[in-house]
């Protein structure tokens, strides 16, 4: 293999310097399809820095200095290894989304359910946000969350106000995390989101709103956020936010939200 390479260098014009030329040009492709994929607003800003560095590399062959082109084959590199890095949220979105997004096959069996289960998390809601006790509750809806649910403590208990005020009390060991319900059971506590990376969101938001922003950008999973420094409650669904929620809202949102199946 090694022989086949030398020879393959010895019959281009310029050796290694146009070994370097196929193995940039092959690089630059690989780039510019992740940047397509990716489709971010700042990736032309990021290209454009790519097309530089490739030209100011092209010059320096043509010139023939060694050092230019050391210098821009470096700087090439590091920005490679800097464009992975900035985009690593975007690739663990897309990783998770895969993982997380398999159909559910469980879900509220009848509207008597559903109506018990939404009179339970109003009562819930209410009673926390009244103490300033901070909560994430996150209702599953067609896609699973199992991958989470493995990651946390598993319950699998029905959902009761009881169990959800002793799980969110600040005493307890669960309280730190999120509730993930599917049906009307909570299948664990304690389930760790990855918090959202936008930059426009509120900064009086804090790490639990990120956190339901995230599972929501990455599932369609309906969440309930109650602050502890206002006792206020948030939802979130499609990456969307909704602040300084009424229990009438929040019933009318899970009317909606909850699937009878």
């Amino acid at each position: 293999m090694i022989k086949s390479l030398n020879e393959h260098l010895d019959s281009l014009n310029y050796g290694w310097v146009s070994f370097i030329i196929e193995l940039l040009i092959i690089i630059l492709a690989i780039s510019l399809v992740i940047f397509i994929l990716v489709k971010h607003v700042r990736s032309r800003n990021i290209l454009i820095a790519y097309l530089v560095i490739f030209a100011l590399l092209v010059l320096s062959i043509i010139m023939g200095t060694a050092i230019g082109v050391a210098i821009t084959l470096t700087a090439f590199i590091l920005l490679s290894f800097m464009t992975i890095l900035y985009y690593l949220p975007e690739y663990k979105k897309i990783f998770a989304k895969k993982i997380i997004g398999k159909p559910s096959k469980e879900f509220l069996t009848n509207q008597q359910v559903k109506d018990e289960l939404i009179q339970t998390l109003l009562k819930a809601a209410e009673h926390l946000g009244n103490r300033k006790i901070g909560a994430i509750i996150t209702i599953e809806k067609e896609h699973t969350l199992n991958t989470l649910v493995e990651g946390a403590v598993k319950l699998d208990a029905l959902v009761t106000f009881e169990l959800l005020e002793t799980i969110f009390h600040p005493n307890t060991a669960l309280h730190d995390g999120a509730v993930i319900i599917r049906g009307n059971r909570i299948k664990c506590a304690s389930a760790f989101y990855q918090p959202s990376q936008k930059k426009d969101i509120p900064q009086h938001y804090g790490s639990r709103h990120r956190a339901a922003i995230g599972i929501s950008e990455q599932s369609d999973a309906f969440t309930i956020v109650v602050s502890e420094e206002t006792g206020r409650i948030a939802t979130t669904i499609g990456g969307t936010i909704t602040g300084n929620v009424s229990l009438e809202s929040l019933k009318t949102s899970l009317e909606q939200q909850l699937i009878v199946r």
